[in-house]
C-alpha cells in the first residue's frame, strides 16, 4: 500500500480502471453533477454524460483510478494525464453517497504520487472558483490559483477546452501544485 492509499477512509481501496467500470463511473459523475445545482450551476446537472461511449472517449489516453467501497462497488474516480510538463487532473468525482469522508482527498493524493513517480514537477487542474468542493477543497490540498496570463500556452488551451460553453470562464480557475 502506498502512502497516498494509506490515507483512504476505512473500508475503501483504489485500483486501476477496467473497461467494465465505465457504466458505474458515468452514474457517479452524473450523480455528483447534481450537487452543482445548489451553487448556481444547474447546467452541470442538466447536461449529464450521455452514455458509456462518450465517457470512454473522454478518458481515452488518460490514467483512471477507481475507488471501491467495502463491497467493491465504485464510489469515486479520478482521471489524469500528461499535459506538456504537467500531470493534469482532468476529473475527480465522488459519489455524493460516499462524500465528505476523505475519499476525494485520497484520490488527489494518488494523483500527486503518480505525478512524482512519473517525474512531473507539478499537477494542474481547472475548477470552479466559488464552489466549496472545488477551489477551496483543492486549496486545502496545497493547490494555488495560477492566473491565466502566467500560465503556459498548453495550460491556457486546456483551461479553455474544459470550460463548458454555458459557463462564464471567469467563474472557473486554473490551479497548480508543485510535487
Amino acid at each position: 500500500m502506498t502512502r497516498a492509499e494509506s490515507r483512504l477512509p476505512a473500508g475503501y481501496r483504489v485500483r486501476a480502471y477496467r473497461d467494465d467500470d465505465a457504466a458505474a463511473l458515468v452514474r457517479i459523475e452524473n450523480h455528483a453533477a447534481e450537487l452543482f445545482r445548489a451553487y448556481g450551476f444547474p447546467e452541470m446537472a442538466d447536461n449529464p454524460i450521455p452514455d458509456v461511449p462518450f465517457f470512454e472517449n473522454y478518458i481515452a489516453g488518460q490514467t483512471v483510478w477507481v475507488a471501491l467501497d467495502a463491497e467493491d462497488v465504485p464510489a469515486g474516480f479520478t482521471v489524469a494525464g500528461a499535459l506538456a510538463d504537467w500531470l493534469h487532473l482532468k476529473e475527480l468525482s465522488v459519489d455524493p453517497d460516499h462524500g465528505r469522508k476523505g475519499l476525494g482527498a485520497a484520490l488527489v493524493g494518488i494523483v500527486l504520487a503518480e505525478g512524482r513517480a512519473r517525474g512531473f514537477g507539478e499537477v494542474s487542474l481547472t475548477t470552479f472558483r466559488d464552489v466549496p468542493f472545488n477551489r477551496p477543497f483543492y486549496e486545502s490540498l496545497g493547490f494555488a490559483v495560477l492566473p491565466l496570463e502566467q500560465a503556459s500556452e498548453a495550460l491556457r488551451l486546456c483551461f479553455y477546452s474544459e470550460v463548458n460553453s454555458t459557463v462564464d470562464p471567469a467563474r472557473r480557475c486554473l490551479m497548480t501544485r508543485r510535487i
